[in-house]
C-alpha cells in the first residue's frame, strides 16, 4: 500500500498564469541553503602557512643542501616509487634525468658517473643502487629532523 511523505511542500495556485508556485519565502530559503552547501567545501584543511614543512620536505631540502643527487629515468618504476615516498615533497628533490629522451635529459653527467642502474643515489661522494626508505636516506645524509 502506498503511503504518502511525511512532509509537504506548500504550494499555491496562481490563478493568473494558472500555474503551481512556491512562496517566495522558500525559495529564498532554499537559495541560501544551495548558497550556504556551496561554500562549504571551499576552504583547505590546512590554510595555515606557518605550519611547519613534513618530514618528506625536510629530507628532501637537506638532501639538495648537502648536494645528494637520485640518477634515474622516466620509466623506470623503481625511480617512480623512490620519488612516490617523498610525495609532494618530490619537487624539492634533487633528481638528473638519465634517459636521453626525458625532461631535463643529462645522460652525459649519469655516463661520467657511471650510472648502471636506476634508482642510485649519490650521497657525500658515495652511490647507493636501488630504492632506499626515508629513513634509510636520513641516516646516510646524516639528516636529525623529526
Amino acid at each position: 500500500m502506498f503511503t504518502k511523505p511525511s512532509f509537504h511542500i506548500p504550494m499555491t495556485y496562481n490563478l493568473r498564469s494558472r500555474v503551481f508556485q512556491r512562496p517566495p519565502a522558500l525559495i529564498a530559503m532554499s537559495f541560501l541553503m544551495v548558497l550556504g552547501l556551496a561554500f562549504a567545501g571551499c576552504t583547505t584543511a590546512s590554510s595555515d602557512s606557518s605550519a611547519a614543512p613534513s618530514y618528506e620536505q625536510q629530507l628532501a631540502e637537506h638532501l639538495t643542501a648537502e648536494g645528494a643527487t637520485m640518477y634515474g629515468a622516466f620509466w623506470c618504476p623503481h625511480c617512480a616509487d623512490q620519488k612516490a615516498l617523498f610525495g609532494d615533497a618530490v619537487k624539492a628533490m634533487p633528481y638528473v634525468e638519465c634517459a636521453a629522451d626525458g625532461e631535463n635529459a643529462q645522460p652525459q653527467l649519469c655516463q661520467e658517473k657511471d650510472i648502471r642502474g636506476y634508482p642510485t643515489w649519490e650521497i657525500e661522494g658515495e652511490f647507493y643502487p636501488g630504492v632506499h626508505s626515508l629513513e634509510a636516506l636520513a641516516a646516510l645524509s646524516g639528516f636529525q629532523g623529526e
